[in-house]
């Protein structure tokens, strides 16, 4: 079941959202910090087909890392740095499945454990890299964050395992300066949908979903308290080929033609999120979005665009290249926000930010549950 947030079009006045009058001093709200402030969660660490046996030099969460496949293939995530004289172990090379070091050839295992050192029969206690827990899937290989192991497995996505061969579609990876929180919010901010991209609908529904049967279609549920997850329910606005012709290609576009109910489901984890479209009830497209948190404002959301093949190949080419020019186009125009956009401050809400309030504050609890890392800079490993 859900409990809507908001039935109607929302009012375009600036009301204060209840409990958010004074934004600097109401408790409760949720910070605005500026920086890195990660969750802790599952990232995207690089593309599987980036990386092979030969070990790469990897930036991540502001952490110097080396990335390199072992003797079967499994990717393992580490501080870049030899524990010995500090040597960069991405100018290594793997031997026997161990991570060798370019200057004196320590060797380290998928534990990042030093399986031997030349001339030196006691290896020191000391003399390891902790690795980062690793997954390979869907085309990319993702890394949790947050010291020690997952609190939740990676979410799955059907229509890139079991319903593959239901689905089109081509991968995106787009860089900006924006924040993991900022580029993950994008899709509960619904009323910029309205706004900086135009989306007309009246009415139109928003709400945030409490129940996971209601976002089954985007996958399995994910750990009850690692979930968030929002739909977005109008009617598209018609428009005149004639007399505005502009807006009449966009609302096409956007409703691929073939209705003028437009449905969007949105369900994640911290640090990535699913996505199914709807016209008219039927299902368009699924996107999956995971982020690459390089280092402070300097963040990529990569992942998979698909759209749901047509009983003509025809159609499915149609359906691709409307839904490609949507979702670049989109993308388009949010990255220059993000780019520009002031964070460390205090923001004065309105009604329509509820829920994009209660997201911060679900985001910001898994800020608050990162452990100190082990395998930063001069930290225990």
């Amino acid at each position: 079941m859900t409990r809507p947030d908001r039935i109607t079009r929302p009012d375009r006045t600036t009301r204060p959202l209840p409990g958010v009058e004074d934004d600097a001093a109401t408790p409760g709200l949720p910070p605005n910090p500026h920086g890195l402030n990660l969750a802790a969660s599952w990232y995207i660490a690089l593309s599987s087909r980036e990386l092979h046996r030969r070990p790469r030099a990897l930036e991540l969460f502001d952490l110097p890392l080396v990335a390199w496949r072992d003797g079967i293939g499994r990717p393992v995530i580490m501080p870049r740095h030899c524990p010995h004289m500090g040597a960069s172990l991405a100018l290594g090379k793997v031997v026997d499945g161990s991570l060798r070091c370019p200057f004196h050839h320590w060797q380290f295992d998928a534990s990042g454990t030093c399986t031997a050192i030349p001339g030196v029969d006691r290896i020191p206690a000391t003399a390891r890299r902790r690795p980062y827990p690793t997954v390979e899937r869907y085309g990319f290989v993702w890394v949790w964050y947050g010291g020690g192991e997952p609190a939740f497995d990676l979410p799955d996505f059907p229509a890139l395992e079991d319903d593959r061969g239901d689905y089109v579609g081509f991968r995106f990876s787009d860089a900006s300066r924006g924040t993991t929180r900022q580029l993950l919010e994008n899709a509960i901010d619904y009323f910029h949908f309205m706004t900086l991209h135009g989306l007309e609908m009246n009415p139109v529904r928003f709400e945030q979903l409490h129940d996971q049967a209601d976002a089954r279609d985007n996958g399995r549920a994910i750990a009850e308290d690692a979930w968030f997850g929002v739909r977005v329910d109008g009617t598209v606005d018609t428009w005149n080929p004639v007399t505005n012709p502009a807006k009449w290609v966009y609302s096409v576009v956007t409703t691929f033609g073939i209705g003028t109910r437009f449905k969007l489901l949105v369900d994640g984890w911290p640090g990535g999120q699913r996505f199914t479209t709807y016209i008219d009830d039927q299902e368009i497209s699924k996107v999956l979005m995971g982020i690459t948190p390089t280092g402070a404002h300097r963040t990529t959301q990569r992942g998979w665009a698909l759209v749901k093949k047509g009983n003509k190949d025809w159609k499915t080419f149609l359906y691709f290249l409307l839904f490609y020019a949507q979702n670049r186009g989109g993308t388009r125009q949010d990255i220059p926000i993000y780019d520009t956009t002031a964070t460390g401050g205090n923001p004065t809400y309105v009604r329509y930010d509820s829920t994009l309030v209660k997201y911060r504050r679900y985001y910001q609890s898994w800020v608050d549950r990162v452990d100190a890392d082990p395998v930063r800079p001069g930290g225990a490993t």
